[in-house]
């Protein structure tokens, strides 16, 4: 049984950090100070890209978005972002050391119940307090009681989910700036680089199926 709920929290995680995407979209994360940028796996699930960012970097932001697109309405800047989740960093760290960590430890010497009470109520306060923190600041990252209330319920409910808060909110909020602009200003040379080589790769190979779905006449013509 003990085995069966460390391998249910790593699927939660796992389930929870996953993303699918479609050909032309990209997914920025900042990891430590250097942001990545990701179009997904070589090779594709249920028609779509899956993707798996800042899956060890707990409390990272990430953003995604349709390459060409327009930003989305009036969303709050990444400057503006950035610094009201940064201190969310540390309860991100601190829920993944007690889940992935401590917990496995205290199931593995039998820790007291009494104890492992402990253990889960400093779960639930911290993502409880990591809640509050996004909620009194609602106004400024431009979410609604409803998106809150949302978040909230699943960080609460699923404690493996509260080490993606930041990643929960900073999805919710979006992108102020298209994601070529995004990518040309936030990542280093070589990241933009390889990005532009796997963004003209999909692009040839959706030049190749559009071609593939014309009549044979269509596809001969000068």
């Amino acid at each position: 049984m003990e085995m069966l709920l460390l391998l249910g929290i790593a699927a939660f995680y796992l389930f929870d950090s996953a993303s699918l995407l479609y050909r032309d979209e990209v997914v920025f994360a900042q990891c430590g100070r250097r942001w990545r940028a990701s179009m997904g796996a070589g090779f594709m699930l249920a028609g779509r890209y899956p993707v798996l960012p800042a899956v060890f970097s707990p409390g990272a932001p990430v953003f995604r978005a349709s390459w060409g697109a327009s930003a989305q309405v009036n969303p709050p800047a990444t400057d503006v972002i950035l610094p009201v989740l940064r201190p969310l960093r540390w309860p991100a760290r601190l829920i993944a050391l007690l889940l992935f960590l401590v917990l496995p430890l205290a199931l593995w010497v039998n820790l007291d119940p009494r104890l492992m009470l402990g253990l889960l109520g400093v779960l639930y306060l911290v993502s409880s307090l990591s809640v509050a923190h996004v909620a009194r600041r609602r106004s400024i990252l431009d979410l609604s009681r409803k998106d809150i209330a949302a978040i909230a319920f699943d960080v609460i409910a699923c404690p493996p989910f509260a080490i993606n808060l930041v990643r929960r909110v900073t999805l919710r909020c979006g992108l102020a700036v298209p994601a070529g602009e995004f990518a040309a200003t936030m990542l280093d040379v070589d990241t933009h680089a390889r990005l532009i080589r796997v963004l003209s790769a999909r692009n040839g190979i959706m030049a190749g199926d559009r071609s593939a779905d014309l009549p044979s006449s269509e596809r001969e013509a000068p």
